[in-house]
């Protein structure tokens, strides 16, 4: 019998050309990002899912925010719309920016669910998206006060209610954000209407 020569080298180079399995990559998920297991899991089960994970972890490195905005919004749209990740025309570095515009304050994350469907269907980065359709966050004192002050006259009995029950006013500080879609900076709005609010009780 001819004795089996194993080359150990040649073994190695095969093994470090194979793809990685998903399995393989769920763990390394787990270990090198610290992402949860069901995170893990979710994107792996899909090769382009998690290669589109990792090409944005290149460029961000948050891998819990970008798992986040992912295994929510960036399915749920590609699933309603019935697109395949590997062709999708929204690329890591587009979502990479919508979520850089969150963390500068520029729109708030309520406002980049809407631009992230409006990415996924015209594959146009975020920046572009926002400036059209004017999305920015308003954050510019007196322009939300004129707005707060159409709330306040268009709502009278809430207005009165929260004068007694600090919890009403959430609803107001709703009513603003709704007036402005969503684009009100929310601390600023929370504060022009409490600040109304205390106004009102001194006369």
């Amino acid at each position: 019998m001819v004795p089996i020569v194993i080359d150990k080298i040649a073994i190695k180079e095969i093994e470090s050309n194979m793809p990685e399995l998903p399995d393989a990559r769920r763990d390394r998920f787990i270990r090198d990002y610290k992402l949860p297991k069901y995170d893990a899991e979710l994107l792996t089960s899909d090769k382009s899912l998690a290669d589109f994970f990792e090409n944005c972890l290149k460029l961000y490195p948050k891998p819990k925010d970008i798992s986040n905005w992912l295994m929510t919004d960036f399915l749920r749209w590609i699933n309603e719309y019935n697109l395949d990740i590997a062709n999708v025309k929204t690329k890591p570095e587009h979502l990479v920016e919508m979520l850089k515009l969150i963390d500068s304050g520029i729109i708030s994350g309520k406002i980049a669910k809407t631009v992230l469907r409006e990415m996924i269907t015209t594959g146009k980065p975020p920046t572009q998206i926002v400036e059209a359709q004017g999305l920015t966050i308003i954050s510019v004192f007196g322009e939300l006060e004129k707005i707060a002050d159409k709330v306040f006259k268009e709502n009278p009995n809430a207005v009165k209610d929260a004068l007694t029950d600090v919890k009403a006013a959430h609803f107001l500080v709703g009513q603003l954000m709704k007036a402005t879609r969503g684009r009100a900076d929310p601390q600023i709005a929370n504060k022009i209407i409490l600040n109304k609010l205390e106004k009102a009780r001194a006369r």
